[in-house]
């Protein structure tokens, strides 16, 4: 073929030109290179993009074709496959050491480790590596999806999935718990959906196919019930962040107070000696006498005094906004604490 001449940085293949399979020259060209492959088909059944999924197939663009969206998909497909070609060797050797570990691990084993190390999940990603990480324990080539609030998260033994990948969740999506079709298994639960790409054949293997699928189901639940506690981690953290947004905000506002607080016991400080000295120097032109000066002296001071022994109280209130802006301190620290 004049691919291997000189190899194209990616193939669009007619599913429908006459004379001409497709599917059987994408599964020749697969055996030999892993460029991307897009079909174009005027076919919208979920059976003939299966039929391009399991061919090998990249992605998939129906007729008639939409030249932007075409080129747009070549454009992802080629970045996405230059991407995969660095990782690959990196690939390999997590890929032997895993198959290492798993020559050593039984069954119920992946399933505890999973609920183990799910269970302190942050985030709805971290969940589904693990997730996928168990399936893959299992011997399986799986996607896996989980459902939430702000839509979806999706990961896949590759990467980011392809928009084929994609496709088939949104196909699947209304097909029960369990459907198999050949070699895919599909496991749909409320939130978690699984589609795995290599199940063995339930007629030459009944025993192993039927123990993985009860071994996916328990995967599936558990992971659905782990979703739950990530939506609870991550509305915990929010309400703290908020918390501490209020906390900085109250303190803020206490400080302000304290210092207006000072500013208006020094000001009255300062009022109280200019009226004093005001009322003094009145004396000599109202021609008051000795005795009247000190009666007027005398009201004064008392005046004065009733009004210092106020300002000596706010001198407390001081010291309660310090004890409490030292409270707000203690209470964001711990929040600070807590989110970690």
């Amino acid at each position: 073929m004049c691919c291997r001449e000189q190899v194209p940085d990616l193939i669009v293949l007619d599913a429908e030109m006459p004379d001409f399979d497709a599917y059987q020259t994408c599964r020749s060209l697969r055996e030999w290179t892993s460029i991307p492959i897009i079909f174009a088909t005027a076919h919208q059944s979920l059976e003939e993009h299966l039929k391009a999924y399991d061919a090998g197939g990249s992605d998939l663009i129906l007729k008639p074709v939409n030249s932007e969206i075409l080129l747009r998909k070549v454009s992802i497909a080629i970045q996405q496959y230059r991407a995969a070609v660095s990782l690959v060797e990196e690939k390999e050797a997590l890929k032997t050491m895993a198959m290492g570990f798993l020559s050593g691990a039984s069954q119920s084993g992946t399933l505890l480790n999973f609920m183990r190390a799910s269970i302190v999940s942050q985030d709805y990603l971290a969940l589904a590596q693990q997730l996928l990480g168990a399936i893959v324990e299992l011997g399986l080539r799986c996607c896996v999806q989980i459902k939430h609030s702000e839509g979806a998260t999706f990961v896949t033994e590759h990467g980011d999935p392809s928009p084929l990948e994609i496709s088939i969740f949104e196909h699947t999506a209304e097909l029960g718990r369990l459907f198999q079709f050949k070699q895919h298994l599909v496991v749909n639960y409320d939130r978690i959906s699984i589609v795995i790409s290599n199940m063995p054949n339930e007629t030459e293997d009944p025993e192993r196919s039927g123990i993985l699928r009860d071994s996916l189901a328990i995967l599936a639940e558990t992971a659905e019930a782990l979703a739950v506690n990530v939506d609870i981690r991550q509305e915990n953290q929010k309400r703290a962040e908020q918390m501490q947004i209020a906390l900085g905000e109250a303190e803020t506002t206490l400080i302000r107070l304290g210092e207006s607080q000072r500013t208006m016991l020094m000001d009255t400080r300062l009022l109280l000696q200019e009226l004093v000295d005001g009322i003094e120097k009145t004396y000599s032109w109202l021609n008051t006498s000795s005795t009247q000066e000190a009666t007027i002296n005398s009201t004064m001071e008392h005046s004065i005094q009733r009004i210092l022994d106020r300002l000596a109280s706010g001198e407390d209130l001081e010291f309660q906004f310090n004890q409490v802006i030292q409270a707000l301190n203690a209470g964001r620290r711990q929040d600070a604490i807590e989110l970690f």
